[in-house]
């Protein structure tokens, strides 16, 4: 069977925990994974005019999302149909609905102790958008059993040491 998976990311290793706490919740399926951060376009024509998709996610990804989403990959690349990262820049529910059903996306998790941190100016929070969509949402809740400041500095052990519970 073969699944697709919407994960909101704000670019953070924690958000890739979902990617993970998905192919728990999925053994038998094989996903296809899109990982979605809400950035509104420029304002300006002259920045419309140079604007790329890639080069606006290249910008937003750092060193350790890159390097977790290839640790994903490696361990649960028999599972993973595809791992893409893409941005939604609508402004309504009916521009979301619309990119879910233009994906044929089958299901969203999301953090239910959601907190939004913008990584760029123009970046938004897709949750409320999320939370009126017609898509099954599963909330996963973060249980984090390190201290704060080791998270911090090793984002990449959280990936596979953190702990989630149903919400």
């Amino acid at each position: 069977m073969r699944k697709t998976v919407l994960i909101p990311t704000d670019f953070t290793v924690k958000s890739l925990n979902l990617v993970k706490s998905a192919l728990n919740a999925n053994e038998n399926c094989q996903l296809e994974i899109i990982i979605l951060h809400g950035l509104y376009l420029p304002d300006s024509i002259t920045e419309m005019l140079f604007f790329r998709k890639k080069e606006a996610i290249r910008k937003l990804e750092n060193p350790a999302f890159e390097k977790s989403c290839q640790l994903l990959l490696s361990k649960y690349g028999s599972r993973i149909e595809s791992l893409g990262v893409d941005l939604f820049s609508g402004y309504n529910r009916g521009a979301f609905e619309n990119y879910l059903e233009g994906n044929r996306v089958d299901e969203i998790y999301a953090f239910s102790d959601h907190d939004f941190k913008p990584c760029h100016k123009r970046s938004f929070d897709l949750m409320p958008l999320i939370e009126k969509t017609s898509v099954h949402l599963t909330k996963v809740k973060w249980v984090d059993h390190g201290r704060r400041h080791d998270l911090d500095r090793n984002q990449l052990a959280a990936l596979f040491f953190g702990h989630f519970s149903p919400s």
